[in-house]
C-alpha cells in the first residue's frame, strides 16, 4: 500500500486540480471529459469507484429503474424542496448501483477505508452524483435548479483537496455542494450552500448545516 499511495494522491490531486478554472456556468459534462469518461445517457453510462474513476461499470436505466428514481426524489415545490429531493435520488442510486459495482461497504471519507474492496473517493463520489442530477434533468424533475460541473476546495493550500458535485439556484445564482463524499454508501448527501462548503465545512467539525440554509 505504501507504494500505492503515492500514486493515488498525485492521481487525485490531477484530476481535483483540472477542475479550478469551473465555475457557475460551467457545464456539468466536464466533470466526465475531465476523467475520460463517457458523458451518462440512460441508455449507458459508467459508474466510477476505486478512487478517481480508476473503475467503471457500465450500466443503464431500465423503465424500473427510471421509476424509482422519480419515486426517491418525489415531489417539490420550491427549491429548498427541491434539494432535498435531490438528495434522496443520489441515495437511492448509490443503493441501486452497490451490490452491482461491490460498493455496499463503502465507507465516508477517502482514506477511513483506504485499502479496503469497493470503496469511493469524492471524485468517484462527484462524477456518480452528476450522473444522478443529469438523469433528474432529463426526466423532467428539476425546474428550480440549472447543473453545473464540480466544485473544488483545498489544493493543498489552506486544506486537504476536495471536490464536490453541485447546483446552481435558478432564481438566485447561489451554487450548492451536494457533496455526499462525507457519508457511507446510500446515505443521504449533504447540501451545503458553495461559500459554506468551500471554507473547509466537514459534517463532524462543524455540525450540520441549518436546515433553513439546506
Amino acid at each position: 500500500m505504501s507504494n500505492q499511495f503515492p500514486k493515488l494522491v498525485l492521481l487525485t490531486a490531477f484530476f481535483v486540480l483540472g477542475g479550478c478554472a469551473a465555475g457557475p456556468n460551467s457545464s456539468p459534462h466536464m466533470v466526465f471529459e475531465r476523467k475520460g469518461v463517457a458523458v451518462p445517457t440512460m441508455t449507458q453510462y459508467q459508474y466510477c469507484h476505486g478512487y478517481g474513476c480508476s473503475s467503471q461499470l457500465s450500466l443503464t436505466m431500465g423503465d424500473a429503474d427510471k421509476q424509482g428514481l422519480v419515486q426517491a426524489f418525489g415531489t417539490a415545490q420550491t427549491p429548498q424542496q427541491e434539494r432535498a429531493a435531490m438528495a434522496k435520488a443520489v441515495a437511492y442510486m448509490e443503493q441501486m448501483n452497490a451490490p452491482k459495482a461491490g460498493t455496499e461497504n463503502d465507507i465516508g471519507g477517502t482514506f477511513t477505508g483506504y485499502g479496503q474492496p469497493g470503496q469511493l473517493d469524492c471524485e468517484d463520489e462527484s462524477a456518480n452524483t452528476t450522473t444522478t442530477l443529469i438523469f433528474l434533468q432529463e426526466l423532467g424533475l428539476i425546474k428550480h435548479h440549472r447543473l453545473r460541473s464540480q466544485v473544488t476546495r483545498g489544493f493543498f493550500i489552506g486544506g486537504w483537496p476536495h471536490t464536490s458535485a453541485a447546483v446552481v439556484e435558478a432564481s438566485t445564482g447561489k451554487s450548492f455542494a451536494i457533496d455526499s463524499w462525507f457519508e457511507n454508501n446510500g446515505v443521504k448527501p449533504h447540501i451545503v450552500p458553495y461559500e459554506m462548503w468551500s471554507s473547509g465545512w466537514d459534517p463532524e467539525k462543524d455540525g450540520p448545516v441549518p436546515a433553513e440554509l439546506q
